[in-house]
Formats: structure tokens, sequence, C-alpha cells
């Protein structure tokens, strides 16, 4: 299954394609901060011959699977570098909503399966995504390919965080560790707005409707409120920000 033959959106498409753009067409691995050795290199890449020399997309994308003696044996932290360094990507874009992009990207990548497997996956995620406030130095005086590059890759670090098997079997330390992360790495992204662009607002926004849903003690204005939330955390896509600013206020005075 392949979303680029399977559900594009005109208008989705128009909203996403300079960071799309920008993305494909300098191959994922251009920019990447890690230093860790044991994140698998795919054979083929796209700034090679090779890429083009496919007969059709399925038997590249078979290509790009991690074979299975390796894939047992990588560390939970390479695999989670390989994943935001697949060629495929931005198919997290190319549905109506990036829940449905997100689970297409599962479906084409068994390094996402084996990720989500992992039992120490929450506890990586949240060490990656507290090294956000150093790489976003280092990525700032780069050109903006790689900012670009840089934001995109964040964009999918932050919404796996969002999952309902990491949201919801979070211990009350990590959930603490998660929520004063993004109020952090809310305020980096205003201040490095040459960087993020609205785009790297919506799981932070997402995360904070999930808590509010799941939280008993956050009161709902009405029940009109309510379904709208619900409907976002199905399809999520948009929201009003007046909205998400109650709720902002609500969990930063919970964990503040």
């Amino acid at each position: 299954m392949n979303m680029e033959k399977d559900c594009i959106k005109s208008i989705f498409m128009k909203k996403m394609f300079c960071i799309i753009s920008i993305v494909l067409a300098n191959g994922l691995s251009a920019y990447s901060q890690t230093k860790i050795k044991d994140v698998y290199e795919f054979p083929v890449k796209q700034e090679n011959r090779e890429w083009g020399e496919f007969e059709t997309i399925e038997k590249r994308m078979a290509a790009l699977q991690i074979p299975d003696t390796v894939i047992t044996t990588i560390s939970t932290e390479g695999l989670l570098e390989t994943c935001l360094e697949f060629p495929y990507l931005t198919d997290i874009f190319f549905c109506d909503n990036y829940q449905q992009g997100f689970e297409a990207l599962k479906a084409e990548f068994n390094g996402f399966r084996e990720l989500f497997k992992r039992p120490n996956l929450t506890n990586v995620l949240l060490e990656k995504y507290r090294s956000l406030s150093v790489d976003v130095k280092e990525v700032r005086i780069q050109n903006d390919v790689k900012r670009g590059e840089f934001s995109f890759r964040y964009f999918v670090l932050e919404f796996m965080l969002t999952q309902d098997i990491i949201f919801k079997n979070l211990s009350l330390e990590q959930e603490k560790q998660l929520f004063l992360l993004s109020f952090e790495h809310k305020k980096i992204k205003q201040n490095y707005s040459d960087i993020f662009s609205n785009l790297n607002d919506l799981p932070t926004n997402l995360l904070y409707v999930k808590k509010a849903m799941n939280d008993p003690e956050f009161k709902f204005e009405n029940a009109e409120l309510k379904k709208t939330l619900s409907d976002f955390i199905q399809a999520p896509l948009s929201v009003d920000q007046r909205i998400i600013g109650n709720i902002e206020n609500y969990i930063n005075n919970k964990y503040k």
C-alpha cells in the first residue's frame, strides 16, 4: 500500500507543497544530527541512479525494508533514527489527515512496525525529544533545505509521541517530562520561526487535546466542544487555536 497512489488530496497537497518539495528534492538523509552507530543504511537512496531503475514503487518499497537479520538486533535508538530517514517518510502528508498518513507509514515500512513493539520506545522518544533544544541551535546556521528537513523530522517525532500506544501508557513521571518538554519546545518553535512552521504546532495541539479528553478534571464548556475535540483526535488536521489556548492554560497550571 502506498499513499502516493491511494489518497493524495489536492487541497491538502497545496498546503504542504513547500515542505514536501524541500524534503523530496534533496533526500531525507541529507540532514541528520544522529551519532548513533547502528542506524540502518538503506541500500537505495533518492540521490542515486538505482532509485529510478525500479520498475514499480512496490519493488522499490520492498528493497527499502530492513532485513530480518538486522531488524531484530538494531538498537531502539538506531531504529528510531532509521525510521526518521525512511525515504517515503513524506507519505504521512498524503492522506486526509495525519493519523491516516502515519498508519500508512507503519503499513509500508517494517521499521515503524518493529519500533512500536520496543518496550523502551517511550524513553528513547523522550530522550530524542529532549535534544531539540541543542539540535536547533546547530541547524539554524544551515541552509533552508536543511532547516526544512529538520522541522519535518521533528514533526514526525512529535507525532509519534501522540500515538495512543505511547500516550496512554506513560508513567506519571514520563507524562510530566513530556508536557514540560512540550512547553519548552513550544517556546523554541516560536523563537525559531525561521525553522518551524504552523505545521509543527499540530502534534503539540493533538497532545494537549488528548490530555484534556482523558483527564476527568478538565471541564468542557459544552457537548459540542467535546465532540469537536473528539473529531480532531480521530482525524487530526487542524483545530481552532482559541480552543487550544484554554486547554494549554489548564495543562500549564497542572504541570508547572
